[in-house]
């Protein structure tokens, strides 16, 4: 497909294809329609056309058999039904967002008046655009399950946020499963950033963060004033005017607006953002104590095409507090948002106030939300997995209550093992015991209660109906942790707690295989999947 026509003209079969799939089993070639929603369907199809200078053109790759269309008037009162003649649909939305937005060719201004400028769109945005007429849209947005309405054109991305432990914290694992997924349903644009660089284990893969001098951290997981942190779980205090955080887009990425947010309180001082090292607004924070305020930026305001590099500067030594920094490009993909706090456990989410936490999740607005906690837990062998059980459906009642239509993904912690603590026999969490091989297969135990929380998470997926992910089953089992440790490459740390970045990689994958059938919508009835 070398021409942006003989993209159009392929996608727009598929979808015509995908009408015809989707409707396949429920309308034989003439019968009429037997409801409003195979009507509508059936309309928004046959009122799209391929471009001119692509009609009847063979397109590499694409299979040329779609369904024709046509209206025919039956007997009775007056009206007009629609039905469906040589239906052989090459196949349903999933080749459609599986192939069609891997393109996003760049289409100029003269085609594309609703647009109103050039830019890289999806080829979603590219149908509608090529046939606007067609653009009927019966609902908002798409399903928290990732289907594709027959009869409507994408409008916005589909967002994960996935919150865990210094496992997501480090934006390796994560990363990958992020770049995966754009891989196949196209990159959106949104991230949510933490302010400055507050804990060594906090990165992000999208942007490199620096702060100077002049700056102070506060930690949600070390303080009891909840209504002072957001979903980042960390707040950046300047302290003098002119101390400055400094965000810089990895791999060249242009962005094209930002939300930074700041606390008010009595005395507060004055900061600005700059983009692209030009000041572009400012803001002062004297008010009523942990009190929110945003300051937005748009770069087409300031006449540009898109930002690289955003920057919070204080403007006086009165106290400055950034709790998070939200970043968005145009995309109609995956936007993959990911927040983590090393050594936290999931009842960290308990601790923020319910406001806070409301505001963020409408911010952000996740159609999936993971969670990936349980390391932590695992390690406390004083650990009470029945009252961790009832916190934890807490947790996941109150994301749902507050976010209804997301759906939930629970990860169970990877293996791990006690560095430094050699098996004896009858040692609890010693490989031999479980699998009774031979007593030197494992060198390390593995926490006895690791295998206990998991479990724990998995009996609440499916109680609550929600997905489950076993990260342990990517991994050799026993002994997982020692035998990647021992890998070469090595896989694992030798902390035998985190992983290397190819440990993080090939775990990503095998998450993101779970992850890209759950948003095409094919799992839908089957919650706890194994990893298989």
């Amino acid at each position: 497909m070398r021409s942006s026509a003989a993209l159009l003209a392929w996608a727009t079969a598929l979808l015509i294809g995908a009408v015809g799939a989707s409707l396949t089993a429920r309308i034989d070639a003439s019968a009429p329609a037997s409801s409003a929603s195979v009507d509508r369907a059936l309309q928004a199809a046959s009122r799209l056309k391929l471009p001119a200078t692509a009609r009847l053109v063979a397109l590499a790759g694409a299979d040329s058999r779609f369904a024709a269309w046509r209206n025919a008037d039956r007997g009775g009162p007056p009206k007009t039904t629609t039905r469906a003649v040589a239906i052989t649909p090459p196949s349903a939305g999933e080749k459609l967002l599986r192939a069609a937005l891997l393109s996003k060719p760049t289409i100029p201004d003269s085609g594309l008046a609703p647009l109103g400028k050039s830019r890289k769109i999806g080829a979603l945005s590219a149908l509608e655009a090529a046939a606007p007429e067609a653009a009927v849209r019966p609902k908002p947005e798409l399903t928290a399950y990732g289907e594709l309405e027959p009869d409507f054109f994408a409008a916005r991305r589909l967002t994960v946020l996935q919150l865990g432990d210094s496992h997501t914290a480090a934006d390796f694992f994560t990363g990958r499963v992020r770049e995966r997924l754009q891989q196949v349903f196209g990159a959106g644009g949104m991230d949510y950033l933490v302010p400055g660089r507050p804990h060594p284990g906090v990165r992000s893969a999208l942007f490199d963060s620096d702060a100077s001098d002049g700056w102070s951290y506060e930690a949600l997981q070390k303080s009891d004033e909840n209504r002072q942190f957001y979903l980042t779980g960390f707040n950046a205090i300047a302290h003098r005017a002119g101390a400055s955080l400094d965000f810089k887009s990895r791999g060249g990425l242009a962005y094209d607006s930002v939300q930074v947010a700041f606390l008010k309180q009595p005395g507060g001082g004055r900061a600005e953002v700059l983009v692209d090292g030009e000041p572009s607004g400012e803001i002062n924070l004297d008010g009523a104590a942990d009190q929110r305020a945003t300051l937005d930026v748009n770069a087409t305001d300031h006449g540009a095409k898109g930002f690289h590099d955003v920057a919070v500067r204080a403007l006086s030594d009165a106290p400055v507090t950034v709790t998070g920094v939200e970043v968005n490009r145009e995309g109609d993909g995956v936007s993959y948002v990911s927040l983590g706090f090393p050594g936290a456990t999931v009842q960290l989410l308990q601790k923020l106030a319910e406001d806070n936490l409301a505001d963020d999740l409408k911010r952000i607005a996740p159609d999936v939300i993971v969670l990936a906690f349980g390391t932590n837990e695992g390690f406390n062998d004083a650990l009470d997995v029945g009252a961790y059980t009832a916190q934890y459906e807490q947790i996941v009642r109150r994301l749902k209550a507050l976010r209804p239509q997301a759906r939930i993904v629970i990860v169970g912690p990877p293996d791990g093992a006690r560095a430094g603590a050699g098996c004896r026999p009858g040692m609890a969490g010693c490989a031999q015991a479980a699998n009774g091989g031979d007593a030197s297969a494992c060198k390390l135990p593995t926490p006895p209660k690791l295998g206990q929380v998991r479990d724990a998470q998995r009996r609440l997926a499916i109680r609550l109906e929600a997905d489950f992910w076993d990260w342990s089953s990517a991994m050799p089992s026993p002994c997982g942790a020692q035998i990647w440790a021992a890998a070469d490459p090595p896989l694992m740390a030798h902390d035998y707690v985190h992983m290397t970045m190819e440990g993080y990689r090939q775990s990503a994958d095998r998450f993101a295989d779970f992850l890209i059938p759950l948003i095409e919508g094919r799992q839908t009835s089957a919650h706890v999947v194994s990893n298989n």
